[in-house]
């Protein structure tokens, strides 16, 4: 059965511009079954009625977006308005991420309209949003969980590092790090906006890997760049010490860029052709890995001989030193005893 839906995407959150990507691919795949409406919830916290059709480029440009401002009113016939006319929906579908969006904020406000919406209720809400109370709350069930501290200048950390440093609310992995000490936590917390309602570190699990699926194949396309492309040629044209430190370095580059993998998780809808593709890179880079290996022994066997041929080379050049040395005392050696001889005759 057809519903009319309301999508809202936005939201005053350092994550507006992920939401629009979220609300606008839901809106595309919910409109071949049903009426969509867009309400845009703008940074500044205005609302506005925008075209279903349109496209994430088109927010490029803001004022394609403010022709259709909306009244939100919230009294006995509460709702948005639009030249004082008020919208009805079925149902709001909450495509923010983070902030008030995801917080409880927005959840109060759809409550007091008195409207069904998607997602958790207030409490919910705001549970899962404090990363250190969902952590409680899982522990104190009894559920598996990695310890958490929450950071605090005056309270030294109580495990080790290196850490994972979050902010204690938000989501799509802005402002996560890789830390190795806790005075650098502070540093960057000290330092950042991002952090200004509370951080929180966990221990960073060497070795350990994404199981999801999507976010593998998201780590593989990622991989496929050009830095990715420049890190394999370095190692075969530079030594293999200078390798493995681009290496680590792009392994942390990656890990910190858990944002853009996120953004591209947006882009994979389950497609076939899409999957297909990937697959393929998959294998690709499975072939070009081999390849790499048999350069790596080869550039590993150059690197030994030439550190041999250094060697020898520098025995070498003693003997040679040695050699011209020696001769010149000979030569000094001779001269005397030619003197020598010509006084003994003179005499």
């Amino acid at each position: 059965m057809s519903k009319n839906i309301a999508v809202i995407i936005g939201g005053p959150s350092s994550e507006h511009d992920i939401s629009i990507l979220t609300g606008l691919q839901s809106a595309r795949i919910l409109s071949k079954e049903n009426k969509i409406t867009i309400l845009y919830w703008s940074k500044d916290n205005n609302w506005y009625l925008l075209d279903p059709n349109l496209e994430s480029k088109d927010f490029l440009e803001n004022t394609k977006l403010m022709k259709k401002p909306l009244e939100l009113r919230v009294n006995g016939d509460s709702g948005f308005y639009f030249k004082k006319k008020k919208l009805n929906f079925d149902i709001f579908l909450n495509s923010c991420h983070g902030g008030p969006g995801e917080d409880g904020t927005l959840q109060s406000l759809l409550n007091l309209l008195k409207v069904k919406y998607t997602g958790p209720k207030v409490i919910s809400a705001q549970i899962c949003m404090d990363k250190y109370v969902f952590y409680t709350t899982m522990k104190e069930n009894g559920l598996p969980v990695i310890h958490k501290d929450l950071v605090n200048p005056n309270k030294k950390a109580s495990f080790d590092g290196p850490y994972i440093l979050k902010p204690r609310f938000g989501g799509s992995s802005i402002g996560v790090e890789v830390v190795n000490d806790y005075e650098t936590v502070l540093k960057i917390v000290e330092s950042s906006d991002l952090y200004t309602e509370g951080a929180v570190i966990v221990k960073y699990l060497e070795d350990s890997e994404d199981i999801e699926k999507a976010t593998n194949l998201a780590v593989i396309k990622y991989e496929c760049t050009t830095k990715a492309l420049q890190w394999r040629l370095t190692q075969v044209r530079q030594s293999e010490k200078e390798a493995a430190e681009l290496n680590k370095g792009l392994k942390e580059d990656l890990l910190q860029k858990k944002g853009i993998i996120s953004r591209l998780l947006a882009f994979i809808t389950g497609n076939e052709e899409e999957i297909k593709l990937l697959k393929s890179q998959i294998e690709q880079l499975e072939i070009s890995n081999n390849k790499f290996q048999e350069e790596v022994q080869v550039l590993r066997a150059k690197v030994d001989l030439d550190v041999e041929l250094s060697r020898l080379e520098k025995e070498l050049n003693k003997e040679r030193k040695r050699r011209r040395e020696l001769a010149r005392n000979n030569q000094s050696l001779g001269g005397r005893v030619s003197h020598y001889e010509q006084v003994k005759g003179e005499r």
